[in-house]
């Protein structure tokens, strides 16, 4: 089975606005325990951000890639 690749607009409690990240899979799911709270992501470039959960404060699905 194929991996989806979920992109993504960040907004972040510093302000600054991420636009495309790619996720592989839903973002909810790289949430699934008090331990987790860093995960790395690739912007439209392809280069990794480390992104923390208490700084995302809003994220707007835009496509979902096969």
């Amino acid at each position: 089975m194929k991996q989806k690749f979920h992109v993504y607009n960040i907004l972040l409690t510093t302000g600054e606005y991420l636009e495309n990240i790619r996720i592989e899979g839903p973002l909810e799911d790289h949430f699934s325990g008090v331990a987790v709270s860093l995960f790395p992501v690739e912007d439209i470039e392809g280069k990794t951000i480390v992104l923390s959960i208490f700084h995302i404060v809003k994220a707007d699905l835009i496509k979902v890639e096969e």
